[in-house]
Order: structure tokens, then sequence, then C-alpha cells
């Protein structure tokens, strides 16, 4: 046995906020930017406090007084690479340096592959991130792009 249950909406403005959501669906880019921005914040963050939650391990250079990674300049460094690209349905998120993914994830580099990097997750997303980003896609859908 089964039973069906209908509700008519019948209140204009109700009517009017979902006809908008559903149409936001079909176009999250504002909120894709939005989650973007989020994430390059962090992995930023994440740099200038050399990690998060848990700290890297220092690099020879950051043992003498330098930052693992964060140039100055025309060329910068693995910080100053991320970008990201927003899209209707999701966000990509690079670094556009050659030796980014050594660093987020570690291993052996150099010649003769005899060098080990210790893995230091940039693009590592906190908690308070994902409070964020689930706030812009509330906001998206509610109110749309500000």
């Amino acid at each position: 046995m089964s039973f069906k249950i209908m509700v008519n909406i019948e209140d204009n403005g109700v009517q009017t906020l979902l006809a908008n959501m559903h149409a936001r669906l079909g176009n999250l880019t504002p909120a894709m930017n939005v989650i973007g921005e989020i994430v390059q914040s962090s992995a930023v963050r994440n740099f200038e406090e050399s990690g998060r939650p848990n700290k890297w391990k220092p690099s020879k250079r950051a043992l003498h007084g330098g930052k693992t990674l964060i140039g100055i300049g025309i060329g910068g460094g693995l910080m100053g690479s991320i970008s990201y690209r927003p899209f209707t349905n999701k966000v990509e998120i690079s670094a556009n340096k050659k030796y980014a993914a050594i660093h987020q994830f570690g291993g052996k580099a150099g010649r003769g592959l005899k060098v080990n990097i210790p893995a230091r997750p940039y693009m590592l997303l906190q908690d308070e991130d994902w409070v964020e980003i689930k706030d812009a896609l509330k906001g998206h859908l509610i109110e749309g792009a500000k």
C-alpha cells in the first residue's frame, strides 16, 4: 500500500524563493568563486603559520631564518602560485610550480632522488573553512550573489 501527499504552495514569496533557488542550482559559479577564495586564503595561512594544525618539519633554509616556500618578487614561491578557477558546478584549485606536488605529498627529489622532501600539506582545509564553505553555498542558494 502506498500513498501520496501533495502540498500546493500558493504563497508568492515562497514560490519566488523556490524558483530562484532552482535557477541558482544550475549555475553555482558565484558560490564556487567564494569557495575558491576561501581555499586559497586557507592555503596562504598554512604557509604563513608553517603548517596547520600540525607544524611542518622545518627545512634547512627555514632553520637559517627563511620561510619555507614563501618567495617574493616576480618568480615568487609556491605560496604565491596558488590560484583557483570557478565553474558552474566545481572549483579547480592549483599551484603552478613544478615542485608543488612533492611539497604537498612529500617524497624523494633531486639528482638520483637522494633528497627526502617531507610532506608539507599546504592545500589542507581547516574545520573553520568548511563552515565558511557551507555558509557560501547556503548564501548563494537562498540569497543569490551579492
